[in-house]
């Protein structure tokens, strides 16, 4: 009986892999800070769906079962980051993106150690990157949430300017 259990949690974990609910998707980012800016990342047209040449922060979708692995994950694909330790949890949010499908958003906040600018890998899913400070705000995000959310993440950290 108990290897009953065990198989249908794989088999169910291997399921959620490649799902995405058409009204409702959940995506985590994080906000990751050094001493001069946020990380941000234009999207390409690899996303497609009204989102190409917007910016906004490393994440994806949450799909197995572990938000942190999953959340980290992502950061590396997108950037070639490596986060050790855990994000802090930041601000929450639904919103409506550029495709048509609601999301539900957890947003965490990640401080890199070094005042060092690391060297970011972009995959095929971005253009580019920036490290931006307030100054910097005025280009088209994703989601005006991501904006409201990098902008509390630069007050709060007390980040003035690059």
């Amino acid at each position: 009986m108990e290897n009953c259990k065990v198989l249908f949690i794989n088999r169910q974990v291997d399921v959620m892999k490649d799902f995405k609910h058409k009204l409702l998707a959940v995506m985590q980012h994080v906000v990751i800070v050094n001493r001069q800016g946020v990380l941000l990342l234009r999207y390409s047209n690899y996303q497609g769906q009204g989102v190409e040449g917007k910016w906004g922060l490393p994440g994806g979708h949450y799909k197995s079962g572990n938000p942190a692995a999953d959340l980290k994950r992502e950061v590396e694909e997108e950037t070639g980051l490596r986060l050790g330790g855990s994000p802090r949890l930041f601000k929450n949010y639904v919103v409506m993106f550029p495709d048509g499908v609601e999301r539900y958003g957890v947003f965490y906040l990640y401080k890199l150690r070094s005042a060092a600018r690391p060297v970011i890998s972009l995959s095929s899913e971005h253009t580019e990157y920036l490290w931006a400070g307030r100054q910097d705000l005025e280009i088209p995000f994703i989601s005006p949430y991501h904006r409201l959310v990098v902008e509390e993440a630069l007050e709060s950290l007390n980040i003035i300017n690059i």
